[in-house]
């Protein structure tokens, strides 16, 4: 007969039987839960945080957007004039302070998105220009070949040859600008440079709805952010000169809504912008318009 210490007993549970009686602490299942959902909740909460910011930098952006073309119908629509004029308007989205160092500080940031920032004159064209230019004068009363901005309601309405448009509407200063505002809020600036490698290893234009795009900060330092774009359109206030027009052919072969921000070349003959109204030279109405663009009273 085996000895008592080899029988095992059969009336209580199993060893196996015991180990999976044992609880789980709850403790620890919180643990674990508030593990998983805390990079959800930071996520949802910092990316709240980002979006309010692209709301403002919209804004503020399409504010200073107006304020560029406009600019740049009082100087021929030069590009440059548009750019210098976009980064005052740029300026309160990146002071933060009320003093004239940040002030300084901030106009810097803003030329620096401004020097980054893709702007495309969609009209006039340079086949708007071959259509309608001639002898004219610019405000300071210095004769320039350019498409007359005078006596718009006196002139006839035929439409251009290689434009196919009339002179009012050649006169009609449209331009998209495309920014790219960064973002600032921390990881979610990590996330964006994470969602920015994925989509350029994958070659897709955008990743989840979001065309992420690298910018270059005031320090040197490259992030990513989200790009915004404007549709500007005024009247021309000034004669409208050939430098930064742009031909139908480079509109349909290098679209607006593609273009990298920060390609677009700067024009070189910028005047400062006027001070003042009396610095307004205008075109006196007593000077008529050439005759082959006068209306025929007796037609």
């Amino acid at each position: 007969m085996l000895p008592s210490f080899y029988l095992f007993d059969r009336t209580g549970p199993t060893v196996v039987e015991q180990i999976v009686a044992i609880p789980l602490s709850e403790s620890g299942v919180s643990a674990v839960e508030f593990a998983i959902t805390l990079p959800t909740l930071l996520l949802a909460l910092l990316g709240t945080f980002q979006g309010a910011l692209l709301y403002q930098a919209r804004a503020q952006f399409e504010v200073a957007s107006q304020e560029a073309v406009r600019a740049g119908t009082l100087h021929g629509a030069n590009t440059e004039a548009i750019r210098e004029a976009l980064a005052r308007g740029l300026t309160p989205l990146y002071t933060h302070g009320q003093n004239l160092e940040a002030l300084a500080r901030g106009y810097a940031a803003a030329k620096t998105a401004a020097a980054q920032a893709n702007i495309q004159i969609l009209s006039p064209t340079r086949e708007a220009f071959d259509d309608f230019a001639e002898l004219t004068r610019d405000g300071s009363g210095t004769p320039v070949h350019a498409i007359p901005v005078d006596h718009l309601a006196y002139r006839q309405t035929r439409i251009g040859v290689n434009s196919k448009m009339s002179i009012q509407d050649a006169t009609l200063l449209k331009v998209q600008i495309t920014t790219v505002q960064p973002l600032v809020i921390p990881f979610i600036d990590q996330v964006g440079r994470g969602l920015y490698a994925l989509k350029q290893e994958m070659g897709l234009p955008s990743i989840f709805g979001l065309k992420l795009s690298p910018v270059m900060g005031i320090n040197g330092q490259m992030g990513w952010g989200i790009p915004l774009q404007t549709d500007t359109v005024m009247r021309m206030q000034s004669p409208v000169l050939v430098a930064g027009l742009s031909s139908q052919n480079q509109l349909v072969q290098h679209p607006a809504a593609e273009s990298v921000p920060g390609s677009t070349p700067p024009a070189s003959n910028m005047e400062p912008l006027p001070t003042s109204p009396n610095d307004l030279a205008t075109i006196s109405d007593d000077k008529a318009p050439m005759s082959d663009h006068i209306c025929n009273a007796g037609t």
